[in-house]
C-alpha cells in the first residue's frame, strides 16, 4: 500500500548564470499596492522536445495538463490552466519572498506586475500579454523569460533548493515583512515527470511523491528579513529537469491549485506573500551532484 512521507535530499537547479533581474518598481515596496502573479511557462515549452508548460501562470485560460499516479489524487482533475495572483496593500502590512534593501531607503524584493511574466525562448516579452520581462534564466539547453531569476542577487526569495530522486528534499527561502508577525501558509509544487504541470504523483518503493509537495503548511513571517527552510517532502523518482513553484500567502491554497492556482478563489486571489517559480533538476540520489551543479556549488556551500 502506498502511502505520503517525508523525507530528506537535494534537488539542485540546472541552470547557468542568469543574466540577472532588478526589482523593477522598488526600492520601497512597503508603501507599494502590490499584485504579483508567477512566471513558470504556460502555452510555451518548458522542457526539450519540447514539452509544453501547462503551468497555472497567465491570466487568459492555458492548456489543460494531466494527472497521473498510482496514489489517490490531491485534488479534481485539471481543466485549463489559471494563474496565482497575490494582491496586498500597505495598510494590511505587505510580506513577500525575498528580502534586499537599505533601511534608509527600505525593503524591496517584489514587482508589481498586470499579469504572469514567462516566455521560451526569451525575447523579453511575457507570452502571457507582451508586457516587458525582466530577466533570463538558461537552463535545460533553452532559455525562460521570467520576473526572477535564480541567484539574481535583487529580487530572488529561494536561496537553496535540494532534491534527490526518492530521498526528503527541502528548500530554503527567504522573507520580508514590513508588518507585525503574520500568519501564513507555504506552498511548493515540484514537476517531478517533466510533464509541464504539477497535477501527478510518482511511486518511490512503498510511497508516492506527490507534485504537490508541501500542502499549505502554517509559517509565521517576523517583521523584517527572515530564513526559514521547508517542511522536508519526498522527492519523485526520475532525476533530470522539474519546474518548482514556491509560493506564500495569508489564505491557503485551493484544492485545484496545481493547474488552476487562485482562480477558483473569491476575486481569484489570495491576500499577502508572493509566488516564485524556477527551472530545477532532480538529482540521482544523496551524495551525487548533476553537471550542471559544478559553476553553482561554491555559491550554495
Amino acid at each position: 500500500m502506498f502511502k505520503r512521507v517525508c523525507c530528506l535530499g537535494a534537488l539542485v537547479l540546472g541552470v547557468a548564470l542568469p543574466a540577472a533581474a532588478t526589482d523593477v518598481d522598488g526600492p520601497d515596496d512597503c508603501q507599494r499596492t502590490l499584485r504579483d502573479f508567477g512566471d513558470a511557462p504556460e502555452g510555451v515549452p518548458a522542457y526539450p522536445g519540447p514539452v509544453l508548460g501547462n503551468f497555472p501562470t497567465c491570466l487568459a485560460p492555458g492548456g489543460v495538463g494531466t494527472q497521473t499516479g498510482v496514489c489517490p489524487p490531491l485534488g479534481p482533475p485539471p481543466g485549463p490552466a489559471g494563474y496565482v495572483m497575490h494582491v496586498q496593500s500597505p495598510s494590511a502590512g505587505n510580506y513577500w519572498l525575498g528580502c534586499y534593501g537599505l533601511p534608509a531607503i527600505g525593503m524591496s524584493g517584489i514587482d508589481s506586475e498586470p499579469d504572469g511574466k514567462t516566455n521560451s525562448p526569451a525575447i523579453g516579452l511575457s507570452a502571457c500579454s507582451q508586457i516587458p520581462t525582466d530577466c533570463v534564466e538558461t537552463a535545460y539547453g533553452m532559455t525562460f523569460d521570467q520576473d526572477e531569476c535564480f541567484l539574481d542577487g535583487s529580487d530572488t526569495g529561494v536561496l537553496r533548493p535540494a532534491l534527490p530522486a526518492c530521498q526528503m528534499g527541502t528548500v530554503v527561502y527567504t522573507t520580508a515583512n514590513c508588518a507585525q508577525t503574520t500568519q501564513a501558509f507555504l506552498n511548493i509544487c515540484v514537476d517531478f515527470n517533466a510533464d509541464g504541470d504539477w497535477n501527478d504523483n510518482l511511486s518511490c518503493p512503498g510511497v508516492c511523491a506527490y507534485e504537490w509537495a508541501v500542502v499549505n503548511a502554517p509559517i509565521v513571517v517576523p517583521t523584517g528579513c527572515a530564513t526559514f527552510v521547508s517542511p522536508p517532502f519526498l522527492v519523485g523518482p526520475q532525476p533530470g529537469p522539474a519546474w518548482m513553484r514556491v509560493s506564500i500567502s495569508s489564505d491557503p491554497m485551493p484544492p485545484d491549485y496545481p493547474w488552476n492556482g487562485t482562480a477558483s478563489l473569491p476575486g481569484g486571489m489570495v491576500r499577502g506573500g508572493e509566488t516564485e517559480d524556477y527551472p530545477g533538476f532532480v538529482d540521482q540520489h544523496v551524495g551525487t551532484e548533476p553537471s550542471t551543479w559544478g559553476s553553482l556549488k561554491t555559491l550554495y556551500r
